[in-house]
């Protein structure tokens, strides 16, 4: 009886798993969506650009001495990739056409609020970057110097907006590109000119922690549906916004926590997953009333993709989830090996990173950084997927491109 038990528990616990198709090594961590074009894989990591077949092999390899931590735009037959040292337009064989030079940089953060003490520290949350948008001739970005655009005919600049440090994908809608800046402010820029159509600044909570910080920044790609923008940010609320005219239509809140990912919109609903409140989220686009909501146990700062049935979420404690639109239910899809390893000893109970460094009253801007460095190196933290159909591919903080089957 014993036996045919245990062998019952190991048919369904693994057939909880997906199938992990292959996996494939890159040079650093894989922060930007992998894209599929043409039935090939375009990954951008370290300072490599990688393009692979659906198998997994190696086709070519582009090296853009300099790091990224973006997705790659494909248009017209080149690819633009927005890396440190600026704007990249590659063709399809992997030679470069052009490059707009344009230092970008990490966010720096005034310590004080966040008990580092005075002056200024790398944020060693913000590991995100924009990835550029391509309109007609135009293509358009965000950097640390601001938001650009340039020529895709020729490389050349076009305009510059005075966005501030400004790391977020734009999204477009009838003239209008509509980006997020680490400023506090999400900006509507006119596609002609630059110039600045209107302002939203957020809201940040009030109370006991209401003066730090760390409150502050449109740090996720805004999204744009029917003329209405969505889009979350670090101070807990979630936006739906007139991409005309900046004005709110709706909005949510989350106490104690940051919205952690960018969302994504399907069959009417908009879905998102928060970093402290260890939560997916489901919203009723035109309404914000809530259609789903799944608690797991960690940071989830991977935008989650759906189908009709089930949206997949993935968190920073490399574990990819399925949960039911319908239901709720969920199904534990996939862990990466070390998250396998050692989630049992890296997560708290009641959720959250089990500190390393920052323990016993010693909070500062390095143990903080050691311990974000622990998180990725022993969870392998996946930070980006993407969905084709049957196949999830899964992108880590160690390097890693895993292929999922459904």
């Amino acid at each position: 009886m014993f036996r045919a038990m245990l062998l019952c528990f190991i048919f369904f616990s693994s057939s909880s798993f997906a199938e992990l198709a292959w996996q494939f090594k890159t040079d650093g961590m894989v922060t930007g969506q992998p894209i599929l074009h043409q039935n090939l894989l375009y990954l951008a990591s370290g300072e490599t650009l990688s393009v692979l077949d659906k198998k997994g092999q190696l086709q070519w390899q582009y090296q853009i001495k300099a790091k990224t931590y973006s997705s790659v735009t494909i248009s017209n037959g080149i690819i633009y990739l927005l890396a440190d040292n600026g704007l990249h337009a590659i063709d399809m064989n992997g030679q470069q056409q052009w490059l707009f030079a344009s230092q970008d940089s990490r966010l720096e953060i005034e310590g004080e609020t966040w008990g580092w003490g005075q002056g200024k520290f790398v944020d060693p949350w913000a590991w995100y970057r924009s990835s550029p948008v391509v309109i007609q001739e135009k293509i358009v970005f965000g950097n640390a110097n601001g938001t650009f655009a340039i020529s895709t005919l020729n490389g050349k600049q076009l305009w510059h907006a005075n966005t501030g440090v400004t790391h977020t994908k734009p999204a477009y809608h009838q003239g209008i590109f509509i980006i997020g800046s680490w400023d506090n402010n999400l900006y509507g820029i006119n596609e002609h000119d630059g110039a600045i159509a209107w302002t939203f600044t957020s809201r940040t909570p009030q109370g006991i922690m209401a003066d730090w910080t760390g409150w502050e920044g449109f740090n996720l790609d805004p999204i744009v549906h029917n003329g209405v923008v969505y889009v979350g940010n670090r101070g807990s609320y979630f936006y739906a916004i007139n991409a005309q005219t900046g004005i709110e239509n709706w909005s949510s809140q989350y106490a104690g926590t940051w919205i952690g990912s960018p969302a994504w919109l399907s069959q009417g609903n908009v879905y998102f997953g928060t970093s402290d409140g260890f939560s997916l989220v489901g919203l009723n686009a035109k309404t914000g009333s809530q259609t789903l909501l799944y608690r797991n146990d960690f940071y989830n700062f991977a935008q989650p993709k759906a189908n009709d049935s089930t949206v997949y979420f993935a968190t920073l404690s490399g574990k990819l989830y399925g949960v039911n639109k319908e239901t709720w239910q969920s199904e534990l899809l996939f862990s990466t090996p070390s998250s396998i390893k050692n989630s049992a000893n890296m997560v708290r109970e009641n959720g959250g990173l089990k500190r390393k460094y920052g323990v016993e009253g010693i909070y500062t801007s390095a143990t903080e950084r050691k311990d974000i460095d622990y998180m990725h190196d022993k969870l392998n933290s996946i930070l980006s997927v993407t969905l084709d159909k049957q196949t999830i591919y899964l992108g880590s903080a160690n390097g890693f491109i895993y292929a999922i089957n459904l």
